[in-house]
């Protein structure tokens, strides 16, 4: 992976950070996991690199929602252009409403993006995998933990915003959400049901299911934004951000 990562570098707009995904060692399996987090400005207002159908289904959106939705897109294919090699406009995605974006062939990579308030988060891997961004403004309640998460969860967030304090707390629910926002889209399955059926451990970078299935899973922070990012299986992980 270390190709796609100088190519991206060669802007001195550009931050590299490292980071895994569970317990990725040496010798984990698989390629790195690439993010790209960015703004989403008049630098990625490119409507002419979208489908026709995709451009359609913009128009049914609000004009803020389709603005961002349209840009994630086009930072996707920009992305996707590095790494293989392509002119971001004849990158073969295919992003369906409702259904994750893929490459078509796909050849052997798999992509995922979240778009938020103005920026977009996305990622491609040689692995299934999902990301999610937030700012970290976004307020998790203790109200809404309760309501959405476990039981078991909501309580020791309880009990550790009496030990660390709420403004502790309430990063820790985000981190929750985030962690079960990705997952949500590594499966591509209803949000509120992995609310509820999944733990978040972050010591451990895994999500936990009430039957004891673990899935790795990252979540962390780049300046007004927080992220995370689970796959299958453990990995290295290259987060990007700014502009190119």
């Amino acid at each position: 992976m270390q190709g796609p990562s100088r190519q991206l570098g060669e802007s001195s707009q550009w931050e590299q950070h490292g980071a895994s995904l569970g317990n990725a060692g040496p010798t984990a399996r698989g390629a790195s996991l690439i993010l790209w987090l960015s703004p989403l400005d008049e630098r990625h207002h490119c409507p002419e690199w979208l489908q026709p159908f995709e451009r359609d289904t913009l128009e049914t959106l609000s004009p803020q929602r389709s603005q961002e939705a349209l840009r994630s897109r086009v930072l996707l294919r920009r992305l996707a252009a590095r790494v293989l090699g392509y002119a971001p406009q004849t990158v073969p995605l295919r992003a369906d409403p409702g259904q994750p974006p893929r490459l078509q062939p796909s050849e052997g990579w798999h992509l995922s993006l979240s778009h938020s308030r103005g920026a977009a988060l996305v990622a491609m891997a040689r692995q299934p995998l999902g990301v999610d961004l937030e700012a970290n403004s976004r307020s998790i309640t203790p109200a809404l933990a309760r309501r959405f998460f476990s039981s078991q969860e909501a309580n020791a967030l309880d009990a550790l915003e009496l030990k660390r304090g709420s403004q502790w707390a309430q990063r820790q629910r985000l981190h929750c959400w985030l962690a079960k926002e990705s997952l949500c889209k590594l499966l591509n399955q209803p949000l509120l049901p992995i609310l509820k059926a999944w733990r978040y451990d972050p010591g451990h970078q895994v999500l936990i299911h009430g039957r004891g299935q673990v899935i790795p899973c990252r979540v962390g922070s780049s300046g007004p934004w927080s992220w995370g990012c689970c796959a299958m299986a453990p990995a290295r992980i290259s987060l990007w951000s700014g502009h190119r």
